[in-house]
């Protein structure tokens, strides 16, 4: 059982992984922008979202290499 759950979790690391990476390479190329509204109007911070993204990203690399490096 308790592998079927680090799989199911690894799995899903991997989904969201692919995810993350789409909406990184959205904002990154200009299709899609993120705004805020600061009271003064809006301010793009796509910017910021590129940075927290590509943490998460390897954050979720660095439990994939994990499990896989113990699997191996």
């Amino acid at each position: 059982m308790a592998n079927d759950g680090l799989i199911n979790l690894l799995n899903w690391c991997k989904r969201e992984r692919e995810s993350l990476q789409m909406q990184r390479e959205m904002l990154q190329s200009g299709r899609f922008k993120v705004f805020e509204n600061d009271g003064s109007g809006q301010r793009d911070i796509s910017d910021q979202n590129i940075e927290r993204i590509t943490a998460n990203m390897a954050e979720l690399d660095g439990i994939i290499a994990d499990y896989e490096a113990k699997r191996a």
